[in-house]
């Protein structure tokens, strides 16, 4: 009996160990948030203390605050539209930049403003409980190449952890597309958003090995690549965003 009993307690505290971490939504952006359409034309350099966007300080958005950067070797935008309009994105305007112009876009979420009470204590990437999913917005005219308004276009998910920040390698973004993964089972390199590249924001490192833990950012980089059909615009942008992580 001392055995059965020992074991039912066992179990009960295992059982309560594993029902105190919770997957939930750490990060759920999506642009209906977006009321009023909001553009920069300038370089904007990464901040980790102060949001670029937020309903404080942005008239017509109400979402979660996103802490923002932005290069570009021509004439370009860092915006955030509507759910038609594209997201969070970068923008060309009919008859602005260049073939091959290069523009950068760092969108992130802190951990202040986590989700689902994610935006207390220590926040883990677990295998399993940690999906990501992204859909892009309508890219003009659907579709991407030399002659067309964007030649290419690439995201790249960016976290930071208590080894610093990392990013993933490209992955092609496709207009209106979806992605769903598991962020612990991507290739990462060291990040750094705060030393520019010349056509990116930040400088991306050797590879490297996130532990996943004390989570602080969770967010993404927009890449994109200027076409020669300067008679259009086009947006390249995220409508909705989401992470799930666990509060341990």
């Amino acid at each position: 009996m001392k055995t059965i009993s020992l074991k039912l307690k066992t179990g009960a505290l295992f059982l309560l160990a594993t029902t105190s971490l919770f997957a939930a939504g750490a990060v759920n952006f999506n642009a209906n948030a977006v009321t009023k359409a909001l553009y920069r034309g300038i370089a904007i350099p990464f901040l980790d203390t102060v949001p670029t966007i937020s309903s404080n300080t942005s008239q017509g958005y109400t979402g979660q605050p996103v802490y923002c950067a932005f290069q570009s070797s021509g004439e370009c935008l860092l915006s955030a539209g509507e759910y038609d309009d594209a997201g969070l994105k970068i923008r060309w305007n009919a008859n602005t930049g260049s073939p091959g112009d290069h523009a950068s876009g760092l969108f992130l979420f802190k951990h202040t403003n986590f989700l689902n009470g994610l935006n207390t204590g220590s926040v883990v990437l677990v295998d399993g409980n940690d999906t990501v999913r992204i859909l892009f917005g309508y890219m003009n005219p659907g579709k991407m190449g030399v002659n067309q308004p964007v030649a290419e276009a690439s995201y790249r998910l960016v976290i930071k952890d208590d080894r610093g920040y990392h990013i993933s390698g490209n992955t092609p973004i496709e207009s209106a597309g979806e992605l769903s993964f598991h962020a612990t089972q991507q290739d990462y390199y060291q990040y750094d958003p705060v030393a520019y590249a010349v056509n990116e924001v930040g400088t991306v490192g050797e590879i490297s090995a996130p532990s996943f833990k004390n989570i602080e950012f969770l967010g993404f980089r927009i890449d994109a690549v200027r076409g020669s059909q300067l008679n259009a615009g086009s947006n390249i942008g995220v409508v909705e965003f989401s992470v799930a992580a666990i509060s341990q």
